[in-house]
């Protein structure tokens, strides 16, 4: 009786504290999630990362610093994350990140349970000493990139060490619509615009919405930081953006949506399946 008292209990704590989170979210355009990416999720992410490295070229035997810092001076660090990108999709730790129990929830509470997540997106990294403002970027929506006005950013360092750039948001600003802009930053901000310095660590996690203008940190270590980052959206919600030019992989669907899958095709046909032995793959 009381072990289920306090099972309870957790259970009510966590649905609050989810709560919170969402609080957070709907007024001031972001929240973070700490300690829950598995340091063991990780650890297995960055030897993808670094094995890959090794791959277009790196010397083996060192650390990601020196592995990305050799490649980097002869591959653009641009045409790098691509690859490695590449890399960490197919081997699909997205959907391991993703389906973390508390990053899930997140996003059902905030899209609904039918969810896909952007695979051409970007991984981001940021050098010390960078300039070029396509690896380090300024104040920014990613609704100016072509996501749609429905979807969630998401942001999780792979490689962080302390001082090596995080980000910044600028509270509240996602329901200030569609800010206007000029090269890729704002044309203009309030004087009594709240910026926040995002402090965080590996297993932490930024899901912010795709209105909230923030921009990156910089570096002043000499290791590089690398994130993992994505887009997530509803594949029920018309496109709000350009997300008919990117690619989805579904992560999660709901009960009603499985059933129709099962169906088979929208005309619904009448006992697709029935009497069927074959055992499904999946």
């Amino acid at each position: 009786m009381m072990e289920e008292i306090g099972n309870l209990a957790v259970s009510n704590q966590i649905r609050v504290n989810a709560q919170a989170k969402i609080n957070e979210f709907l007024e001031n355009g972001y929240f973070l999630l700490e300690n829950v990416i598995h340091e063991d999720l990780i650890t297995r992410v960055k030897s993808c990362i670094c094995e890959k490295l090794v791959k277009l070229g790196a010397p083996t035997g060192l650390s990601f610093a020196e592995q990305y810092k050799a490649l980097s001076k002869n591959v653009h660090p641009y045409e790098i994350n691509r690859l490695v990108m590449r890399e960490i999709v197919c081997a699909e730790f997205p959907k391991y990140i993703l389906t973390t129990p508390a990053i899930l929830n997140s996003f059902i509470n905030i899209l609904g349970v039918d969810l896909a997540y952007e695979i051409t997106s970007e991984l981001p990294v940021n050098v010390k000493d960078e300039a070029n403002d396509s690896l380090v970027k300024k104040f920014h929506q990613e609704f100016w990139s072509g996501a749609g006005y429905k979807t969630c950013s998401f942001w999780a360092p792979i490689f962080l060490e302390e001082g090596a750039g995080t980000m910044e948001m600028v509270k509240k600003s996602h329901v200030w619509g569609h800010i206007p802009h000029q090269n890729r930053e704002p044309k203009w901000l309030p004087d009594d615009a709240e910026i926040v310095n995002i402090k965080c660590k590996e297993g932490d996690v930024l899901i912010f919405s795709s209105l909230t203008l923030h921009r990156t940190v910089k570096n002043m270590v000499e290791c590089p930081r690398l994130a993992y980052t994505t887009t997530v959206r509803n594949i029920f919600e018309k496109y709000t953006g350009f997300d008919m030019m990117s690619s989805w992989e579904i992560f999660h669907l709901g009960a009603a949506s499985r059933v129709l899958k099962k169906c088979g095709n929208p005309h619904l046909s009448p006992f697709r399946t029935y009497g069927s032995t074959r055992k499904p793959y999946f």
